[in-house]
């Protein structure tokens, strides 16, 4: 099967070291394609992600305020006419690789989302930012352990379905926050409205999603070493683990400043 890893950033100048970690940590341990969706980026910014060696497409996004799920449309358009089979979507500015995050997919399934280990109820921020946009779901979703819209996999066709219906779950809800794709993710997920999907738990070492995961000041504070339902991630050798494996995927991992000074080191 044909592979690509994408992601789409804007501010591209400012934020070019932070792209730096999330190509050149993938190129390490794939040999896929890398597309960047540059989003209101100059000649000047195309020409620097290509030197990374990563395939730059420019797309204009007019309301940036709600970047985090316009990014949704676009994504989507390219990949309808792309043509990779299998696909990994990942934010850009705090995802790092530790190995082939291909390996471990099972394509007997159409999508893959990474959980973040706590359900919903046991989360303040997932827990407000679904009530003030599907106030109407929300009940139905408190049960549901949180998957992150940071990394999402699948073939080609269904994860263009699935990034269609978060996109206009996202346009129909309130605009009571601006950040609207995990809420729209989280809510088809819990009314099984996306077929065929593999949930990767921290136990299977494809993603962690170190905002809840990882030791942050909210760790303890906010009870989540507590509630946690898996094995807790911790850092050795220079890699984020669990148990004696390595996680393919580290997201959020600049909310820990010693993981991300360490992770992030090899790339500067």
């Amino acid at each position: 099967m044909k592979k690509a890893l994408i992601g789409l950033s804007n501010n591209i100048e400012n934020n070019f070291q932070k792209i730096k970690n999330w190509a050149l940590s993938f190129k390490e341990h794939s040999d896929a394609d890398i597309i960047l969706l540059c989003a209101n980026s100059t000649n000047d910014d195309l020409q620097k992600v290509l030197n990374l060696g990563v395939i730059a497409i420019p797309v204009v996004i007019e309301d940036t305020w709600f970047i985090n799920h316009k990014r949704l449309i676009k994504t989507a358009e390219y990949i309808r006419d792309c043509k990779y089979e299998l696909i990994l979507i990942t934010d850009v500015f705090d995802v790092i690789f530790q190995s082939d995050p291909f390996s471990r997919l099972d394509t007997s399934y159409d999508i893959f989302v990474g959980g973040e280990g706590i359900l919903v109820s046991d989360e303040p921020w997932n827990s407000d930012n679904i009530n003030k946009l599907f106030p109407q779901d929300y009940a139905k979703c408190t049960n549901t352990e949180i998957i992150c819209s940071g990394v999402i996999a699948g073939k080609k066709e269904p994860l263009v379905d699935l990034l269609m219906n978060m996109y206009e779950l996202c346009e129909n809800s309130s605009n009571n926050h601006n950040i609207k794709d995990q809420a729209a993710l989280i809510v088809l997920f819990s009314k099984n409205l996306i077929p065929n999907i593999k949930l990767m738990t921290l136990n299977d070492c494809w993603a962690v999603h170190c905002a809840v995961a990882g030791p942050t000041q909210f760790f303890e504070a906010w009870g989540f070493k507590q509630k946690l339902r898996y094995k807790i991630p911790h850092l050795k050798d220079g890699k984020i683990y669990s148990d004696e494996k390595t996680f393919d995927i580290v997201h959020q991992f600049n909310r820990i400043p010693e993981w991300n000074e360490i992770l992030t080191k090899k790339y500067e």
